[in-house]
């Protein structure tokens, strides 16, 4: 009996001692970004956007450039159906707060 006690005592001692190594492990695993971010660039100044056909354009870029990342978002971090719903709403609000006043009256004249 006094041996399985010893024994006992000797596995819960290593035991304890391999918690706080688990712990360091995981600690250094949420401290690296497991993605970078995805970045996108919309080019403007070839556009007049007081005419309607550039105004689309700039739309169409816009679309097209929020889709490539949040794609790559959903891709890369598995987003359900309302995370990649915001992550859309979040990329046109950034995007938005870039343009100037002009742009954005005329983005927002053909529905964008």
């Amino acid at each position: 009996m006094g041996q399985f006690i010893a024994k006992l005592s000797t596995v819960a001692l290593l035991g304890l001692a391999v918690l706080p190594a688990l712990g360091l492990t995981q600690a250094a695993q949420a401290a690296t970004p497991s993605e970078p971010a995805v970045l996108a660039r919309i080019p403007v100044g070839d556009l007049d956007v007081s005419r309607p056909d550039h105004a689309r354009l700039l739309k169409a870029r816009i679309d097209t450039a929020t889709a490539a990342v949040c794609d790559a978002r959903i891709r890369a971090q598995r987003l359900d159906r309302w995370s990649a719903a915001a992550c859309r709403i979040d990329v046109r609000d950034e995007v938005a707060s870039k343009l100037s006043a002009p742009q954005l009256r005329a983005l927002r004249s053909v529905g964008g």
